[in-house]
This record gives C-alpha cells, structure tokens and sequence, in this order.
C-alpha cells in the first residue's frame, strides 16, 4: 500500500509538471491530519447535506491563491452515484471546461491552469450534479484537490478538502408510518417527493429559534427584535453594540430606573467608561422645625431627586464640536427615557485617561 501511495504521488508531480493532473486524489481522511499550506486554499461546498435519488445537487469549489503561481491545476472527483450535467465558471479567469476522464465509476474533472494563477485571485467553479439511482442509503465522498508550483522548478504546493453527502434510498417519513409499510419499497420512492417539497420550509422552521438569539439573527432582524422589547437601536451603531444590548435587554430591564441599569446601559452603547453620582444633601439648609426621616430626598441645590453623569469617551470623539454635540444628544435621549421621571441629572462629557 504504501509503495502503491508513493507511486501516485510520483505520478500527480509529473501530471503537473505535464500542466494536467492525471493521478486520483487521496482522501484527507485516509490519514492523519497533514497541515494546510498558507500559499494556496482549495474550498468544496455543496449545497445540501443530504439528498434523494433524482434530485440536484450543486458543488461549488474555490480557489484561493495566495502568491503568483507560474503552473496550477485543481482536480474534482465526483464519485458513482452522481451524474454531473454541468461546469460553470462563478469568478475568475481560469480555465471554464474542465478535462473529464472515469477511474473505476468514478468522474474527474480536471481544471488546469495553462497561464497560472494570480496572487489574491479569486477562482470559483460551480458543478451542477444530479443523485442516481440508489437502492439503499450510502455516502457520496466528493474531494477536490490542488496542485500548483511558484517555480518551474519550485516543489509542488498541495491542498485537499473533502465532504460527504448522505443519500436516502427512501423518505423519512416512513417512520411515521406503521411497521408495515416500512418494508414497502415503492411506499418510501413516494413518500420521497413530499418530503423533498417540504424540506425547505421544515429547514425554515428549524431555523426559528436562531432568529431570537441576538448572537446569530441576521442583522436586518435586530430592529425587529428590539422593537419586542421596545428598544431603540441607532442604525449608526457598530453590529456588536446592537446585539449586546439585545443580550442584555432581560437583565437592563430588572434594573431599570436605577443608577446601575443606566451605567451599564450607556456603557454598551458608548463603550466608554460611566459613572452616576447621586446627589443628597449638597447644600441644602435645614431648619429648626424640619422634619426629617427616610422618606425625605435631598437634592443639590435645593432640588431634591438630582443625579450627575459622567460620560468618559475615547478623546477621538470629542475633538470635533459637532460630534461631541452629536454624542450629547443621543446620551441625553437615552438617560430622559431610563431614568425615573420625577428626578432631574447633569451630563458631563470627558475624554478618556489612555
């Protein structure tokens, strides 16, 4: 076996050097894991995880070259058990019909790069396949494979990727059925054509629970989701602020109307540093006949129930008088609609100690 190995990968180096790739791909699996190269990336999706006998399914393949490269070539194998229909180049330059040649049942589509590739470029292929025929369920292991050099002369740069596609030789559904129908061939082919319409919307459903995690919902559903919990969020705020204060929304709301609920408020929506200072007696004059007990809220300057803010923001923000002004005025919405409504607050904005 291993002399077998060595033989292949003699064989791939002089296809490439040829500038074609004649010698199958090994599997990535086969062995341990073997570190990626930083100079070149071969990327394979598919499009579905899953399939039934008949339906399409679409690879997509990617190139990613990170130096110039003087001879390249990438190899897809397809292996039996899927029929393909079609190449299409999505991006790049580079070549847009492949080499098509069959190993043992198996299809392989070889890309060569007669000019090279280019560094930082770009290359994307999408192969439009179809599931044949299956009489039980299998896995279709697909693998593309890279090869290029820097120099004529230079080694040869390797990168693999693989995946693997489940196939169902009958619906799931069946076992929702009773055990007899379990055994009936033709009950499990039929069954296939409505579990394969209603896969999109039972993804769709699947999915929902993401759409109220503020961590992973889309970015255009964070406005939804906060007018829930009647939230505002400027559209002018970085994505991590937005969704930081929508994790945060449960625990903000059991503190508000107090100084640690508005601190922590204003410090995810500034990402400065906060701090309240309540006020109680400053000076405020007491008589011989006051009456004083815990119920009595003394104020500064004879106002009872006043508070001061101080905002600290990187000095960056507050060199210009228009965005200090700016700043100011979002602060100021911000604290008028968290604070109890009878106190009253002064806003002070300072730069940030480095």
């Amino acid at each position: 076996m291993a002399e077998q190995r060595q033989s292949d990968n003699e064989s791939i180096i002089y296809a490439l050097a040829a500038r074609t790739i004649t010698a199958q791909p090994a599997k990535r699996t086969g062995g341990p894991a073997i570190p990626r190269p930083q100079e070149i990336r071969v990327s394979l999706v598919a499009d579905h995880n899953r399939r039934f006998p008949g339906e399409a399914l679409f690879l997509y393949v990617r190139l990613e070259p990170e130096i110039d490269l003087t001879s390249c070539g990438v190899e897809v194998r397809i292996p039996e058990g899927l029929l393909l229909v079609e190449s299409v180049c999505l991006q790049g330059d580079g070549p847009t019909r492949p080499a098509a040649r069959n190993i043992d049942g198996d299809l392989y589509l070889s890309y060569d790069f007669a000019a090279g590739a280019g560094e930082k470029d770009t290359y994307e292929y999408v192969l439009e396949t179809v599931v044949a025929p299956a009489p039980a369920d299998f896995v279709l292991d697909v693998t593309a494979v890279v090869l290029a050099r820097s120099t004529a002369d230079g080694p040869v740069i390797r990168d693999e990727e693989s995946l693997a596609i489940a196939i169902s030789a009958k619906s799931n559904y069946v076992r929702y059925l009773p055990s007899l129908y379990t055994r009936d061939e033709l009950m499990g082919r039929f069954l296939m054509l409505f579990e394969s319409f209603l896969a999109p919307i039972s993804q769709q459903i699947r999915q929902v629970p993401y759409v109220f995690d503020p961590t992973v919902t889309p970015t255009d559903m964070l406005p939804w989701l906060a007018s829930w919990l009647d939230l505002q969020l400027d559209p002018e705020w970085p994505e991590s602020q937005r969704r930081a204060l929508l994790k945060s929304a449960r625990r903000l709301y059991q503190k508000r109307g107090t100084a640690s609920g508005l601190r922590e408020y204003l410090e995810i929506y500034t990402g400065g540093e906060v701090q309240i200072i309540e006020h109680r007696a400053d000076n405020f004059v007491v008589g011989q006949a006051a009456d004083l007990g815990n119920s009595i809220a003394l104020g500064r300057e004879n106002r009872p129930h006043t508070f001061t803010v101080i905002v600290r923001l990187d000095p960056a923000l507050l060199d210009d008088d228009a965005q200090m002004q700016q700043w100011r005025q979002r602060i100021t919405a911000i604290i008028d609609r968290e604070k109890p409504v009878h106190t009253a607050y002064t806003l002070r904005l300072e730069p940030l100690d480095e």
